[in-house]
């Protein structure tokens, strides 16, 4: 069990090894902890070994097991906020230049972790049932040349940037999709007699949706587990917090990072996961970083920059991914500013919880980049 992944979070390998093998696994969990330490790949493993016919080893080819290798199981549902475009076309370079096995599966899963957000019995978007249908013939091809990888690598691309550009840009799961999951874990079973629900950022929730996932998890339906992952688990709500088990999710480590990464083969070291993601799909990344800390010193010092440098500065940005990376980094260099010295500790949480509501707000609105840029760096300044 877990031996894909022991290598990279050892000691909750062990935790929840220890749990389903006694059989006290938690039909809740929350699993928090930073973006990149495996919280999603984590959940898909526990998922993997709960719905395993055997015994959950890493290499059983019973049908669930065979079906979860491409998530390709029914009773599996994933309502995901993550960077899916950089993450996609990550793993489709990685395929493009390497042709393997491992990288063809992981651009799968990347693509049908995407996909599992429009579950039939969430959405009926036209995009999504067309790019599973593209996912679908990607998996059964054989092995492919050059030429014929780079022709699905721009299929599978193209299909992917058609339904997000589809999609509503909701913050995370809406009270209705919370209970379409009440009606479809309350119907008898097909096939498998559990069903599995892994919700992302459950702290960007909105209240009827938080009330509504609160009645489920009270008390789940036998054979249904929910896993609930968190950036910031002390946003939500105590009485969500007090249903569910909560496991805490540590950074890779170095020496993990380095092994994770070995199956890509990359030209260089990375000093994150989140880096080699965004950079091998398709982000300038220091190009971005450097804005953002340019941004934050004159925020800090309070000699703003030209309505002109703004505009040039949130136009070349590469969508909402690109506004949400470099208020990322606006965010870590306001923290180095305050163990510096030039930024107070009460104006920089003023400043970070004002810049968090406000992309968060910018997101649901589908805002334009460069007003809600402008309009952000401005309110920044004015903190005190």
């Amino acid at each position: 069990m877990f031996e894909a992944l022991a290598a990279y979070q050892p000691e909750l390998t062990d935790f929840f090894r220890a749990q389903i093998i006694g059989r006290e696994f938690a039909q809740a969990n929350l699993f928090s902890g930073p973006s990149y330490s495996l919280r999603m790949s984590f959940a898909l493993e526990c998922v993997r070994i709960l719905d395993c016919q055997q015994e959950g080893e890493a290499l059983c080819r019973c049908p669930s097991c065979r079906s979860n290798r491409l998530l390709a199981q029914e009773n599996l549902l994933i309502v995901s906020k993550r960077d899916h475009r950089h993450l996609v076309q990550s793993a489709l370079s990685s395929y493009e230049r390497l042709g393997t096995d491992y990288t063809k599966t992981e651009a799968i899963r990347a693509l049908r972790t995407l996909l599992l957000a429009h579950h039939p019995q969430l959405s009926t978007l036209a995009e999504a049932a067309a790019l599973n249908d593209a996912v679908g013939q990607f998996a059964q091809s054989g092995e492919q040349d050059e030429r014929e990888r780079k022709r699905w690598v721009k299929e599978l691309g193209d299909g992917t940037r058609r339904l997000l550009g589809a999609m509503k840009k909701n913050v995370t799961i809406t009270v209705s999709q919370v209970r379409s999951i009440a009606e479809w874990v309350g119907r008898s079973a097909i096939g498998s007699d559990k069903r599995f629900i892994i919700i992302e950022a459950m702290e960007e929730t909105g209240l009827s949706a938080r009330n509504a996932l609160l009645k489920i998890l009270e008390e789940p339906p036998a054979g249904v587990y929910f896993f609930l992952l968190s950036e910031h688990p002390g946003r939500i709500m105590q009485t969500i917090l007090s249903r569910v088990r909560h496991t805490r999710f540590s950074p890779l480590s170095k020496e993990a990072l380095a092994q994770y990464l070995q199956p890509y083969y990359p030209a260089k070291e990375y000093d994150s996961l989140e880096r080699f993601i965004l950079e091998s799909g398709g982000l300038d990344v220091q190009k971005i970083e450097e804005q953002a800390n340019r941004l934050a010193a004159t925020v800090v010092s309070g000699k703003a920059l030209s309505t002109t440098e703004l505009s040039e500065l949130f136009g070349a940005l590469d969508g909402a991914e690109g506004f949400g990376h470099l208020l990322a980094f606006m965010l870590s260099s306001f923290e180095q500013a305050v163990k510096a010295g030039t930024l107070s500790v009460g104006r920089a949480e003023k400043m970070i919880g004002l810049a968090s509501r406000r992309f968060q707000q910018g997101q649901m609105y589908s805002q334009d980049i460069q007003m809600m840029g402008q309009g952000l760096y401005y309110s920044l300044l004015e903190v005190r």
